[in-house]
């Protein structure tokens, strides 16, 4: 069983990696920029602007980028929300109650959907059900 959880981890590690890249390179490469905000705003002058790109690292190569991000993110650190004005790992603790509510009301409803009705596929195997007539397939 040990064999199997570790054989099951190793292809789960270079998935997410993987899926994390082609996440990244395409938000990287995606129209707009997260100093869009600040474009709009005639107080801040370019040369602050660019500072404030220097200092976010939005002027180095694209995987030197993610290279930085994905440091960050093993070692907790998943930035500031500019929005909101928090850490971002502030506001995803904060929603996970909720969140995880959710997805366990949901799951709940779909086990308790999936077991009747794959007991009563089970048991009517190979026939079709109308409620009226059985019809052998």
């Amino acid at each position: 069983m040990s064999k199997y959880l570790v054989k099951r981890l190793l292809i789960a590690i270079p998935t997410l990696i993987a899926i994390s890249i082609v996440i990244f390179t395409i938000l990287a490469l995606a129209p707009g920029d997260p100093m869009g905000e600040f474009a709009t705003n005639p107080s801040i002058t370019a040369e602050v602007r660019e500072n404030i790109r220097k200092s976010l690292g939005l002027d180095q190569p694209i995987h030197i980028r993610y290279v930085k991000w994905f440091i960050a993110f093993i070692t907790g650190d998943m930035g500031y929300s500019f929005t909101s004005r928090s850490p971002v790992i502030g506001l995803i603790f904060q929603r996970l109650t909720t969140t995880l509510w959710v997805v366990g009301s949901a799951y709940l409803v779909g086990v308790l959907l999936a077991i009747p009705l794959g007991v009563i596929s089970a048991l009517k195997r190979n026939t079709i059900d109308l409620g009226y007539a059985k019809l052998p397939l």
